[in-house]
């Protein structure tokens, strides 16, 4: 996998509210989800609450990944050492990490399959 969790900054404050990920290797953002999940005994369940899937955007190694749980536009800037931050939005009218019974997935989907309803 080549982004890695790397903190949640600002729990509970929803102005201030983000996840931040490294970027380990080059990689598409659109490969990966963020899912919000429940805890039991401080394990993470199936029992998803929500979910993020990033938009795809090419990234490289050293960059930063900031995903902020209230609404925005995505931007991105330069930081120390040639590397870029890019910032992302959840788009949640509330925080989505300020209480303790909750966990966070990264996954990795390269590929997925998907339908409409009223397809299948």
């Amino acid at each position: 996998m080549s982004l890695k969790l790397k903190s949640i900054a600002d729990k509970g404050d929803l102005q201030k509210e983000r996840l931040v990920l490294s970027v380990i290797n080059d990689t598409d953002l659109g490969f990966y989800a963020l899912l919000r999940t429940s805890l039991n005994n401080g394990v993470v369940t199936t029992g998803v609450h929500n979910a993020f899937w990033f938009p795809y955007k090419s990234v490289k190694a050293g960059d930063l990944v900031v995903v902020y749980s209230k609404r925005g536009t995505e931007s991105q800037k330069g930081v120390e050492g040639g590397r870029t931050a890019h910032f992302l939005y959840w788009g949640r009218t509330e925080p989505l990490w300020g209480t303790h019974d909750k966990g966070v997935v990264l996954l990795y989907a390269p590929t997925w399959h998907s339908a409409g309803v009223d397809e299948l």
